[in-house]
């Protein structure tokens, strides 16, 4: 019973690992370091993003 115990114990343990890291990755822009930011949009168009507290709020077509 102390075997199970501890299986089920690392088996958590390695889940919640593994969510960490999926969480992690689903980041779709970094970096933002700076209130507006420049990426790329899901075509691969030019996008202005604006960042409040280093996290992306909005996105918008680059102007001229």
């Amino acid at each position: 019973m102390k075997t199970l115990g501890w299986v089920l114990t690392g088996l958590v343990l390695l889940v919640v690992v593994l969510a960490m890291q999926v969480m992690g990755r689903t980041r779709s822009m970094s970096g933002c370091t700076s209130s507006v930011v420049i990426g790329r949009g899901p075509r691969g168009e030019p996008v202005e993003c604006i960042c409040v507290e280093g996290v992306v709020s909005t996105c918008f077509d680059s102007g001229p």
